[in-house]
């Protein structure tokens, strides 16, 4: 079983204990009543609108009007401070866009904690979860509560998930799903695949074949992570089937065919291998760029940081793909992906003839420690899901939900498994 979850109590005190070492550093009153208060203000709406923002805890004199995004955070200060009320933060939600900029708040004496400004800190703090290239922007050594959707408080310090606040529950942080030992054991024949297709006339020799290796894996991740993104931003929520790496792609064809019941069926020639294009060019670019004897981790650095334009437009060619990809999981049904990642179809009705009555959660991601969870617990699409890993125990899927919750789901050692990936 997992470990013990934290409780408010532990989390104001682990907050107090972030903001701690000033005159003026917050009570634990205090602290309990922003949580408090913020809880309130998710439930609220804004002419139709669910309240949705960032609130950073800090004082206003630990940051500057000279700085701003992309590499740095943009404050503005009120010329007076605001009170610090569920109805306040959910007139000023509108104009701190929850994906651009955060609200700052810090105690007065004698009045409680109050708003004094907005802090522009650019989109970029998303790429460490949604998958975009370039670096996450500057860090706050403070701690953040992100008012996430109706009754869900997400806490941050630094942005990295301590828990999240659901309804009546409290949760520590989930996984990052991506980075499981499974992803990059199932997709371990497609990534030294398309190295040996292009090493010989393709490829610089600045790298080694295993760091080009690692590149694809770390690259085929980000695209996941965008189809992701873009499917839980969208509130519809979704369903994402890649069929068995190991197969080529007529039996991958084959699977879809005797289990999948895909509407919209993608002609082969129409799906194409862009996917492949792209990241072999990105490759071949990241080679050229990067000095010989480069390292793996040297070429990330250039990846994320590098201004090249032909990488910009690679890489924008390569997330507008991840962009049909979501619009296309937007119709009801799965979308349907190969092991290369190109279009089987979409608008998929899985029609697995079983019942699965055995699914277990993983509470890490080398599935050490996993419970027994009751699959009468869970929707159409997640049970669907659940019945297809266990025929084909080389699928790996991903069921995000309305309510932004994402889940992978996979076969390990014949056991139906799913796994709670971190959401922003």
């Amino acid at each position: 079983m997992a470990g013990p979850e934290p409780s408010l109590a532990s989390l104001v005190a682990q907050i107090s204990h972030m903001v701690g070492g000033r005159e003026d550093s917050p009570s634990l009153g205090e602290i309990r009543a922003l949580c408090d208060l913020l809880y309130t203000a998710s439930l609220l709406k804004e002419e139709g609108r669910v309240v949705r923002a960032r609130i950073l805890i800090a004082p206003p004199d630990d940051f500057t009007a000279l700085e701003g995004p992309p590499d740095g955070i943009h404050a503005i200060r009120f010329a007076s401070t605001h009170a610090f009320t569920a109805g306040e933060i959910k007139r000023l939600s509108p104009a701190a866009s929850y994906f651009h900029s955060i609200i700052a708040v810090w105690p007065e004496k004698d009045r409680g904690f109050r708003i004094w400004g907005i802090l522009n800190t650019g989109p970029r703090w998303l790429n460490l979860m949604a998958g975009g290239r370039k670096p996450g922007g500057i860090s706050m050594p403070f701690p953040s509560i992100h008012v996430r959707d109706p009754g869900w408080l997400l806490f941050y310090q630094n942005y990295e998930l301590l828990a999240e606040w659901r309804g009546r529950e409290f949760h520590g942080p989930r996984m990052d799903v991506f980075q499981s030992g499974l992803m990059s054991e199932r997709f371990a024949d497609l990534r030294h695949r398309l190295v040996r297709e292009s090493w010989s006339h393709t490829l610089p020799e600045t790298l080694t074949i295993e760091a080009y290796a690692e590149l694809i894996h770390r690259i085929a991740l980000q695209f996941l992570r965008r189809i992701v993104s873009l499917v839980r931003a969208s509130g519809h929520g979704g369903t994402l089937v890649i069929i068995p790496m190991t197969k080529s792609a007529e039996e991958s064809l084959s699977v879809a065919e005797r289990w999948i019941d895909c509407k919209y069926l993608a002609a082969s020639e129409s799906a194409g291998n862009r996917v492949k294009f792209l990241i072999q060019s990105m490759l071949r670019r990241l080679g050229e760029l990067c000095p010989g004897g480069s390292s793996v981790e040297d070429a990330w650095n250039c990846f994320k940081k590098s201004t090249d334009p032909e990488l910009d437009n690679l890489e924008e060619s390569f997330f507008e793909l991840a962009r049909l990809y979501s619009d296309m999981m937007q119709v009801d049904g799965a979308l349907v992906l190969e092991h290369g990642f190109n279009v089987v179809g979409f608008g998929g009705e899985i029609r697995v003839d079983m019942n699965v009555v055995h699914v277990e959660q993983s509470h890490d991601l080398d599935r050490n420690l996993v419970s027994r969870w009751n699959v009468q617990n869970d929707g159409t699409r997640h049970r669907s899901l659940y019945r297809l890993c266990a025929v084909e125990p080389q699928v790996v899927g991903y069921v995000i939900s309305q309510d932004g919750q994402v889940r992978m789901i996979a076969n390990v050692n014949d056991t139906v498994t799913f796994w709670l990936h971190t959401a922003i």
